[in-house]
């Protein structure tokens, strides 16, 4: 699977800009379609200087993505959702995209027309694709250079193999990992992640194999830790299903330090 159209969602925080930026590299890398979809938790306020402001940044986008060769389209509110929540709106544009890109709410998340705190969270149980939240905080100019896979079996980390297929591909680094509480499971994950490096080995995929037993701290902070520790750059999980994301999904997308790839 290829990505044709990447849907970026913008919006009036100040990470929005680095956000268009990230997703018109990844567009312009995989000669993809750019969708911008510009949303707040208050849309019916689109007037006066809210609408001067959303008109600069669309003519900003738009002068950007000429710039680099990309196809680009603005995608506008629709008049009979305005008064829907904003997850309800961007998981209906997510339907027709292959990969979504969304901010990690910051300090001033759930105050409208900030973002809701648990906005990442919806889109990832509610539009059945692959979400990239990045992280408020930190300078990430291309993702998916060095890329871990938390697997957990299951199908949201099966789906979120597929997804991230695409980056994986092109990535220079990609590590399977796992954590086991005991020798039995260990051995068990693995039997797994040899098998999923095999499957990915027949993508293009060469991928390390790594299982740790874990004890005296959680499976969120061991994890991070990985990622510090490998220098990653992409963090690829499986976001549970729904009605509710599992607990170390939740950590991850509230403490995340990289850009973390969901799928559910």
């Amino acid at each position: 699977m290829a990505y044709r159209n990447i849907l970026v969602h913008l919006d009036q925080t100040d990470r929005s800009s680095e956000r268009f930026d990230l997703a018109l590299d990844l567009a312009e890398r995989r000669q993809a379609r750019l969708s911008a979809f510009y949303s707040t938790s208050m849309p019916y306020l689109f007037q006066g200087q809210e609408k001067e402001l959303r008109d600069q940044v669309q003519a900003d986008c738009a002068a950007r993505a000429q710039q680099a060769g990309v196809d680009f389209v603005w995608i506008p509110e629709i008049r009979s959702m305005a008064h829907q929540p904003l997850a309800a709106r961007l998981s209906f544009q997510a339907f027709f995209a292959d990969l979504i890109l969304v901010g990690q709410p910051g300090p001033e998340a759930g105050a409208p027309p900030a973002p809701p705190r648990d906005l990442p969270e919806k889109i990832i149980l509610t539009s059945g694709r692959p979400i990239l939240t990045i992280p408020f905080a930190g300078n990430f100019q291309r993702v998916g250079t060095r890329v871990m896979l938390a697997w957990r079996s299951g199908r949201a980390s099966a789906r979120a193999v597929s997804d991230a297929l695409p980056l994986m591909v092109e990535a220079e680094a990609v590590y399977l990992l796992s954590f086991a509480s005991d020798s039995s499971e260990r051995e068990q994950s693995e039997v797994t992640l040899k098998k999923l490096a095999d499957f990915l080995a027949l993508h293009g995929v060469t991928a390390e194999v790594e299982v740790r037993l874990i004890s005296g701290i959680g499976l969120g902070d061991a994890l991070l830790n990985r990622v510090a520790e490998e220098g990653i750059d992409l963090l690829v999980a499986g976001g549970a299903l729904p009605p509710a994301p599992a607990p170390m999904a939740s950590q991850l997308l509230k403490q995340m330090t990289v850009p973390v790839l969901m799928s559910s």
